[in-house]
């Protein structure tokens, strides 16, 4: 095992606890969710997140059995979730164990285009977070329009598809016109079998 001091968890937090990304944070700006310990699990990866959030910030810690509430998703549903701005199409795909007002605060939190453009125009200036939304919002749109196109074409091939199966009836005339034809068959080859 790492010592303490060597280990990602603690530069990640030295460098949350530091001066200026402690001054880049907005008053009261994590208020709904102080106290609580947030952990995201990544399926498929063997990668655990676990966020600390008090006194107006938040840590990552290594105790993994107390937690408030877990999420259970894959990195890119998760980040879709973000960029997507909290889309019903994302949120369906992630689980959640433990105390729901929590998770839902959290996920209203992290979708929230608010909260996020306070936050970005805090940490990188006003130009800078302009740009950065300005690009999410582009790449949002574009997702929102693949899938909703993607839902659109796979309805419309299901109704096309529907069309096309056979219902009883044909199955039922179809096998009827097979015997007949069989039988007839056979009735020509006894004819003509002695020819």
């Amino acid at each position: 095992m790492l010592k303490k001091d060597l280990s990602i968890t603690y530069y990640i937090n030295k460098l949350f606890q530091s001066e200026p990304f402690l001054k880049s944070i907005p008053d009261n700006f994590f208020n709904d969710i102080d106290g609580k310990i947030v952990k995201i699990n990544f399926k498929d990866l063997p990668y655990n997140v676990i966020i600390k959030i008090h006194d107006n910030t938040f840590s990552l810690i290594d105790d993994e059995d107390k937690f408030d509430v877990e999420l259970i998703a894959s990195p890119v549903i998760l980040g879709m979730f973000i960029i997507t701005k909290g889309s019903e199409q994302f949120s369906s795909k992630i689980s959640i164990n433990g105390d729901i007002d929590t998770a839902n605060k959290f996920n209203q939190f992290i979708s929230s285009s608010e909260k996020l453009r306070e936050l970005a125009t805090h940490l990188l200036g006003e130009n800078l977070s302009s740009t950065l939304e300005e690009k999410l919002s582009g790449a949002s749109l574009s997702f929102q329009n693949l899938f909703q196109d993607a839902t659109k074409d796979i309805v419309d091939l299901l109704i096309d598809d529907i069309n096309v199966i056979p219902t009883k009836n044909d199955i039922n005339k179809f096998l009827d016109d097979v015997d007949d034809l069989k039988s007839r068959t056979d009735q020509l080859y006894k004819e003509y079998k002695d020819v």
